[in-house]
């Protein structure tokens, strides 16, 4: 009988004892937003300074139980798209790179988008560290994805069928960009019918560096010639472009955005676009005006034509590589934009100091070594009016 009840007491208390790990481990199980299903769990990365090694160390339950301080690095490049999500069961603050962030509020998970602390940090890994309770039992450090509303619906959706075919999304922007290629290359493509000749010389890099008297471009072509008129428009198309692109991006050159439209739709950008255009080509011809009078003054008319040629060739050469970059830029949408915005200019100033030299080089009359009058007139229409430029582009 005796023995019966001490089996009894002892199976008993078995039980109770497993139920009590199992209510436990349920208890202490980690409940994450619905929103957000885990990638991985830094539990076992939680780091301690040590100023013995002077240096970061793993946590160890045994030695470091006592610590208040828990700190682990994030990889930002291999996690971009993911979030942190922290929480902790007593009060807690944050620290990143060592300086104080934010209180970690009690039993509430705290979102941080990786991407954002990239673009702020700009570090390929980024130190986190928690003041808190001691030890990490109260802490929890999660990457997670976000949840898609319409992965939710997955169930749903694939009981009706079994593939689900979407069209993609395009923002308003890159319907625009999409309508700006297509114009610019009909108009590249009328201009090669109309004289193919003219066409593939004056996109050959080679014909801006040729300073023959007897083959000149310009003996065939005039400023006032349908080829050159027609380049002048998709040389002022390809800058507006890259204008629109810099101001939707809050770049603002030239204060452009006083004259441009809130971009809310695609027909906006359009207009805009256009208008941009207009005003280019009215600035390339006053431009050939400028240099004509200045021309007479300097007993330089004869190079006038040449000149002018030459300016708009480099033009579209240099226009067509910066559309072509803006455009792929248009739909990858570069985190580093931001980061190289002091620099916009750069490259510009640079195709234009470079071109006033060559301009100099491939204009100055053969067996001479230094033309005054040429030097002028070309500091008059190329370096006064980059001055003025960048006075008014900053």
């Amino acid at each position: 009988m005796t023995k019966s009840i001490f089996s009894f007491l002892f199976w008993a208390f078995t039980t109770a004892l497993l139920l009590t790990g199992f209510q436990s481990q349920a208890v202490t199980r980690i409940t994450h937003p619905d929103q957000f299903y885990p990638i991985y769990n830094y539990q076992n990365d939680w780091l301690v300074y040590s100023s013995q090694y002077k240096n970061y160390v793993p946590f160890s339950q045994d030695i470091n139980e006592g610590s208040r301080y828990v700190s682990t690095y994030v990889d930002l490049i291999k996690n971009r798209n993911y979030y942190l999500l922290l929480k902790s069961e007593a009060k807690s603050y944050l620290f990143l790179e060592g300086a104080l962030q934010k209180e970690v509020p009690e039993q509430q998970w705290l979102v941080m988008s990786i991407d954002s602390l990239y673009k702020i940090y700009k570090k390929d890994e980024l130190l986190l560290t928690i003041y808190g309770g001691p030890g990490i039992g109260d802490k929890n450090l999660l990457l997670c994805n976000e949840r898609k509303k319409n992965e939710a619906l997955g169930i749903e959706a694939g009981a009706s069928s079994f593939i689900n075919i979407k069209p993609i999304a395009f923002s308003s922007f890159g319907n625009f960009a999409v309508l700006a290629l297509l114009l610019i290359l009909i108009l590249n493509a009328w201009t090669f019918n109309a004289n193919p000749l003219a066409f593939t010389r004056l996109i050959n890099p080679v014909e801006f560096i040729r300073n023959d008297p007897r083959d000149l471009l310009s003996k065939l072509n005039k400023p006032y010639s349908n080829s050159i008129i027609f380049f002048v428009v998709i040389v002022s198309m390809l800058t507006s472009f890259v204008l629109v692109f810099l101001a939707a991006n809050k770049i603002n050159i030239f204060s452009v955005s006083t004259i441009l439209s809130e971009r809310g739709n695609t027909l906006q950008l359009m207009g805009d676009f256009f208008l941009l255009s207009t005003i280019f080509f009215l600035l390339f011809y006053g431009k050939y005006v400028l240099m004509v009078m200045v021309g007479n003054m300097l007993n330089l008319d004869k190079v006038v034509d040449v000149i002018f040629i030459k300016i708009v060739q480099s033009s579209y050469l240099f226009y067509v590589a910066v559309f072509l970059l803006v455009f792929m830029l248009t739909f990858n949408g570069p985190v580093w934009l931001d980061s190289v915005r002091p620099y916009v200019l750069f490259p510009f100033l640079l195709f234009y100091t470079i071109r006033f030299l060559a301009l100099y080089i491939v204009t100055l009359p053969q067996g001479t070594f230094i033309n005054l009058y040429l030097f002028s007139y070309l500091c008059v229409i190329e370096i006064i009016p980059l001055i003025i430029g960048i006075k008014f582009a900053l």
